[in-house]
C-alpha cells in the first residue's frame, strides 16, 4: 500500500498529470448528464398559451404595448419634423402590436412564483420631402428596428 501511495505522489507532483487527473475529474460527471433531460426540465417551466395566467400576462402586455404607444414623444399624431438641406424629414415611434410574443414561466422562488416575458420591436417611420405639410402626410416607412426584452414578475396577484 506504501508503494500505490507513494506512485500517486510521484504522479501528482508531475505537472502534466496533475493537468490531467483534474481534467477527468472534470470530464466524468459531464459524462453522466443527460441534455435532453435539462432541455425537457427547462420546457416544462413554461406555461401553455391556454393558461390563466398566460392569457392574464397577454392582456398585460398589449396594454403596456398601448401604453408606450401613448406615451412616445413622437407618435403618428404627434410627429417631429425636421430640416435637412432643402428638403424635410417627419419621424415618430412606435411599436407594432403584431410584433409582440409572450412567454410565461413558472420559477422556484416562493417570492415570485412566475415570470412573464414580453418581447417586442421598437421601430422608428420617417417620412422625407420638400416642405413641411408634405412629409407630415406620408407615406412613411420604417427605418430603425429595435427588439427589446422586458421581464416583468407575477407578486400579489399582479404583473410587476
Amino acid at each position: 500500500m506504501n508503494r500505490l501511495a507513494g506512485c500517486l505522489q510521484y504522479l501528482l507532483r508531475r505537472t502534466a498529470m496533475k493537468k490531467s487527473l483534474c481534467m477527468l475529474f472534470l470530464i466524468i460527471p459531464c459524462l453522466f448528464l443527460n441534455p435532453k433531460n435539462a432541455e425537457s426540465q427547462d420546457n416544462s417551466l413554461v406555461l401553455a398559451k391556454d393558461h390563466s395566467l398566460h392569457i392574464h400576462f397577454l392582456d398585460f402586455a398589449f396594454s403596456r404595448i398601448h401604453a408606450l404607444n401613448r406615451h412616445y414623444l413622437h407618435t403618428p399624431e404627434n410627429i417631429f419634423i425636421e430640416s435637412a438641406g432643402a428638403s424635410f424629414i417627419a419621424r415618430y415611434h412606435k411599436v407594432d402590436p403584431s410584433s409582440v410574443s409572450i412567454e410565461v414561466k413558472k420559477t422556484s422562488s416562493s417570492q415570485t412564483p412566475f415570470v412573464g416575458i414580453l418581447r417586442y420591436i421598437e421601430s422608428v417611420y420617417e417620412s422625407n420631402g420638400g416642405c413641411r405639410i408634405s412629409v407630415a402626410q406620408g407615406p412613411f416607412n420604417p427605418v430603425h428596428h429595435r427588439r427589446v426584452t422586458e421581464i416583468f414578475r407575477y407578486v400579489q396577484n399582479r404583473w410587476q
